[in-house]
């Protein structure tokens, strides 16, 4: 059975859609319910997440002109999977992942989809991923002049040992079994 959703309003009127983490991971175990939104079929469980897509992006499927629901269903699904994995810590996000994540929003955009604010999330996980990969190059070249730093150091400091012990042979008195 397919149901259409059913708004959730504050106490001040306005309409209120989570978009937790928790919510984009929900399993399809949990949800059983298949929800029409906006002409596509989505799980009782993805409906927050698609109905605030379209508040924020509304023109988003104007273009998107498939007929076979199978196939715009598959496409939606495709989309909240991309976002899905756009969400990852930067650590997860490998390069892999983006160049895939480019192929997919190119591929959607081609169907119909106005993806450009998708675009610019994906440019800024690329940024985020080179200017990470750059620091961390930096940090390496920094522990490597610390750690020659800290062998230069250790090396003075056992010059300097040896000279103040130098020093103070020198200073000690001779003794008269030193001098006959």
């Amino acid at each position: 059975m397919v149901k259409t959703p059913e708004s959730s309003e504050s106490s001040d009127g306005e309409q209120s859609y989570s978009s937790s983490s928790e919510e984009w991971s929900k399993s399809s175990d949990d949800a059983d319910e298949i929800v029409e939104v906006k002409g596509f079929q989505v799980l009782d469980s993805q409906v927050n997440q698609v109905m605030t897509i379209f508040e924020k992006h509304p023109d988003m499927a104007s273009n998107f002109n498939l007929e076979n629901q199978q196939l715009r269903n598959a496409y939606m699904g495709v989309l909240l999977n991309l976002i899905m994995t756009l969400c990852q810590s930067p650590d997860e996000l490998t390069v892999d992942y983006l160049n895939k994540a480019d192929r997919t929003v190119l591929d959607l955009t081609k169907a119909g989809f106005k993806l450009h604010w998708l675009r610019q999330k994906l440019d800024e996980a690329f940024l985020k991923k080179e200017k990470k990969r750059e620091i961390r190059t930096h940090i390496r070249l920094l522990e490597e002049k610390v750690k020659k730093r800290k062998l230069s150091l250790s090396d003075l400091e056992s010059d300097l040992k040896k000279q103040k012990a130098a020093a103070l042979a020198a200073e000690t008195p001779c003794d008269f079994s030193d001098i006959v």
